[in-house]
């Protein structure tokens, strides 16, 4: 595992520096998750927690809140589970496990070593980011950040974690092509108890029209904006929805 110095002191653990950084500028420094709002001792969901830097962000801001979190890549969820324990976080559970539409056992994902946190399940769908970025970088240079190999593990649907009885105060998801496949997972009661959602989603074939209205379906109000750092012909986005109650 590699080490980060960032600012106020804070040292953080992950499989590469750089993504590490990459990452903290994304969060803390362009604002990617700015426009939450979370009330006092807040229950927050993690799907994609990776190496724990929106977990970072979210006790900066509450640091009551209890996070459910999400992480099927045996590396980053080693280093986040590290960096959990080293700041010494209590009410966070880790299961290291992907999400879906349905139950799965011993389903393929691509790890990529060199950019852990664009690991998914779906390789082929980073093609056009990979097209994007040899325009700014030697194509094998590209080519070796892309370089992964097969990790297996098994899907479970996020209903099967949440407690019928108490609200979803932030349910974040960032997991690269899976996201509709995690909201389809989620049962109509439990719908019912999200406040609210902010998920990075790539628009392929439709996704980001089909993901708001699933959205606006169940009752949230969303809005969305250009992915920070993310240059815009790879078409990435950050949606944010809340109940209008809010």
């Amino acid at each position: 595992m590699k080490v980060a110095q960032l600012k106020d002191n804070l040292t953080w653990v992950g499989p590469s520096v750089k993504e590490i950084m990459w990452q903290y500028n994304e969060i803390f420094e362009h604002g990617c998750y700015d426009g939450i709002q979370l009330p006092d001792q807040p229950f927050v969901v993690d799907v994609g927690a990776n190496i724990g830097l929106f977990m970072l962000f979210i006790r900066q801001r509450q640091e009551s809140a209890e996070i459910l979190a999400f992480e099927p890549m045996p590396e980053p969820a080693k280093a986040l589970l590290h960096n959990v324990e080293h700041y010494g976080w209590t009410k966070v559970a880790l299961h290291q496990c992907a999400l879906g539409r349905e139950d799965e056992e011993d389903v393929p994902f691509t790890y990529y070593p060199l950019l852990p946190g664009n690991s998914t399940r779906y390789p082929k769908q980073k093609e056009l980011q990979k097209r994007v970025l040899y325009d700014f970088e030697p194509a094998a240079y590209i080519d070796r950040l892309h370089s992964g190999y097969e990790v297996r593990t098994d899907v479970r649907r996020l209903s099967s974690f949440l407690p019928d009885d108490r609200r979803v105060d932030l349910l974040k998801i960032d997991v690269e092509g899976a996201e509709l496949d995690i909201l389809l997972g989620i049962d109509p009661p439990h719908w019912d108890l999200i406040d609210q959602v902010i998920i990075e989603v790539q628009d392929l074939a439709g996704r980001l029209e089909d993901m708001c209205d699933l959205l606006i379906q169940h009752g949230l109000r969303p809005t969305v904006m250009q992915a920070p750092m993310i240059p815009t012909a790879i078409v990435t986005y950050v949606v944010y929805a809340n109940r209008p109650s809010m």
